[in-house]
Parts: C-alpha cells; structure tokens; sequence
C-alpha cells in the first residue's frame, strides 16, 4: 500500500498506544484486588511492569511536550489553549506516576504494599484517562490537521522508535500489539520494516507471552496444561457455624475430600490461625503426595484460606473456602488459583494425574459431602 506522505497525519497510532496504557493499569488494579492475591514471582513480574510502564509514560508526555507539541503550536497558534491543556494535564499526572512508581517498588520488596499500590493505581487511572480520552477526541484532530504524514512519522522515529535498541522494539511493540487485530494490528506493524518485522511477531512474541503470564497468570497467556483457576459452590442444608466446625478443624479433611485423604498440624499448631501451617496427604488414581501448606486467612464461619507449597517441585496453589448464610443452610464456595508451577512439571502433573484436568465435578461433590457431614453433626445449641 503507497502510503501518501504529504497528507495529513494519520494519527491513530497514538490511540493505540493510550489503549495500551488503559489495558494493563485496568489489569492490574484487576489483579491486586483479587484474590488470592500475587504470589512472589508474580508479585515481582507486576511491579516491575508497572515501573516500566510508568517509564514508557513519562517519556511518551516528553516526546510529546518538547518535539510534537511545539511544532504544532507553530503551525496552528490557534491551538494554544488547548496546547496549553495538554501540558497542564501532563503536569499534574507527574506525582501519581511518581507515587505509582515508589508504590511498586514497595510492593516488589514486601506483598505488605498490595493495598497502597492497588490505590496508587486506582489514583492515576482517575487522572490518567480522562487526559487520555481528551488527547484522542480533541488534541489529535488538531495535531492531524497541523502536520504532515511525514512529520507525524519523522517525530515518532526520530524520538519514540529510534533511542529504542532491538529487544526494547520488541518488547514495546509486542506490548502495544497486545489483543490488537485487523486495521489496528496493522497500523503498528507497518511501522517497522519487513525483516525486523517478523523477526518480532514470529520469533519474540513467545518472550512476550512468557513476561505477560509472569505478571497477569492469565489463561490467554499460559504455557501451562493445567487448569489455572477453578470456582465452585453449593447450597447445603447445615448452618454456616456447623460448616464452619468441620471446615476449620483440617485435620478431618479426610472425611469429605475426594483427593487429600489426611492432614496433620506442624510446628505444634493445633487449629487454623494466619501462618499456622499442615502437611496434606493426597492421591489421585496411582499418584501418592503431600504438600506443607499456611493458612493464609481465618475469619471464622466466613471464610478460610490457606496456600500449598510445592518444594523442589516449585508448585504453589492458593485455596479459599467461603461460607454465606443460605437461608436455613449455607452456600459454600471452593476458589483455586495455580500461584506458581514450573513448566516441567506441568507436563508431568498432566500425564500422571489425568483427573486434575477437569475437577470441576469432583471439587463441588466435596463441598455436598461437607454440608452432609456438617448437617449430620450433634447440635452444639
């Protein structure tokens, strides 16, 4: 396709890359207010994410503020005012990039900042988006009608593309492309030349893949087989209190667990507390194991939570039970998230446990056993 350099600037790009932008500050409040919340590779992956994004952020408005800017300024002095918006916007933003930016930092060293990062994120999405929205709907007809094509390109390679060394090409423009299709696929892969091109789409998408699951573990992003998160729940006829005592005494999880058939307290604990730890017993068909595993939340008659940890094997997965009042009864709701597992062992887990790949059936018949076995209990009235 001859691409017209003479004519007005086709600036959509721009929109792309604010969507960009938009996308994973979405994710990641998403992600920190979730639970059950990053486990550590994942918690690392994100804030350094969000440094980088910050960065990206911050040279994006300077590019714009000293080489864009200025010469539409002195092509369109009419222009001014809203000129004159734009950089107000940029600068007000600064300090909630910088409170961001020191926020995950935090939150890389210590999970203990989850909260204020979650809030650091929600702060600059409140500022960030309109400016975003503004810049798209009025600055950038502006910008089209003031420059060329060729200048619109001039200034992104020159200051954007150009500083840029070849893996950093990569990984941006892999980033932008994220969930893009058809024209607006397009409009950013046309940008670089043939070779580089598909150098970047067919040989470092897999990189991109691998650092996206790192920070979202989300299933358009796996490399893994197995089921990376699972929800089921079911109404039984026993009060949440009655649950609640069977649940919380984990030892009898062998009485209604079609999988971890005993469990026992270790380091002297003797009920569920936050930290107190157990080992769990578990086989599936041929396959014997146990994992050592923290309760991660008590809240009594409401919910229970605790995480798997895996040894040499790596694997690390966050359970969570929570108790509603259901009527006379109760509705018990099991969550399971894949913290962590090495891809190796992945595979292994996958031909050697062909139940875990769909437990869907199995995991909501232990929550009826559980209520049956809650509703057959004394009462304590």
């Amino acid at each position: 396709m001859t691409i017209d350099l003479d004519a007005p600037a086709d600036t959509r790009v721009m929109g792309l890359v604010h969507r960009a932008l938009r996308r994973d500050l979405a994710r990641a409040a998403a992600v920190l207010d979730e639970r059950p919340y990053p486990f550590d590779r994942q918690r690392t992956a994100l804030a350094d994410h969000l440094v980088w994004m910050m960065g990206f952020l911050h040279h994006h408005h300077e590019t714009e503020d000293e080489h864009l800017y200025p010469l539409v300024r002195d092509r369109d002095p009419a222009a001014a005012p809203l000129l004159d918006r734009m950089n107000t916007d940029h600068e007000s933003i600064v300090p909630a990039m910088a409170a961001l930016t020191a926020a995950a930092r935090r939150y890389r060293e210590t999970p203990d900042a989850r909260a204020e990062l979650g809030g650091a994120v929600d702060r600059l999405t409140a500022l960030l988006v309109p400016h975003l929205d503004r810049e798209e709907r009025e600055m950038m007809p502006v910008v089209s009608g003031a420059i060329s094509e060729r200048e619109w390109r001039h200034w992104d390679q020159e200051y954007n593309v150009g500083p840029l060394n070849p893996l950093q090409l990569a990984d941006q423009g892999l980033w932008i492309l994220d969930g893009l299709e058809g024209a607006d696929r397009t409009a950013i892969t046309e940008l670089v030349p043939p070779i580089p091109r598909w150098i970047i789409v067919e040989l470092m998408t897999g990189r991109y893949r691998r650092a996206a699951f790192r920070r979202w573990r989300a299933p358009e992003f796996s490399p893994l087989r197995a089921v990376l998160h699972g929800e089921q729940s079911a109404e039984v006829a026993a009060a949440p209190a009655a649950v609640w005592e069977i649940l919380a005494d984990v030892p009898r999880v062998g009485e209604w667990s079609h999988e971890c058939h005993a469990a026992a307290w270790l380091d002297g604990a003797t009920a569920a507390a936050p930290g107190a730890r157990f080992r769990g017993r578990n086989h599936s068909g041929r396959s014997r194991w146990s994992r050592a595993c923290t309760v991660t939340e008590v809240v009594p008659e409401r919910a229970l939570g605790w995480i798997t940890h895996g040894g040499i094997y790596g694997d690390h997965t966050e359970w969570r039970y929570t108790l509603e009042p259901a009527g006379t009864g109760t509705r018990i709701t099991q969550t399971y998230r894949v913290q962590a597992m090495p891809r190796w062992f992945d595979r292994l887990a996958w031909r050697i446990t062909p139940a875990h790949h769909d437990r869907s059936a199995a995991l909501r018949d232990d929550l009826f056993r559980l209520g049956r076995l809650a509703a057959q209990a004394p009462s304590r009235a």
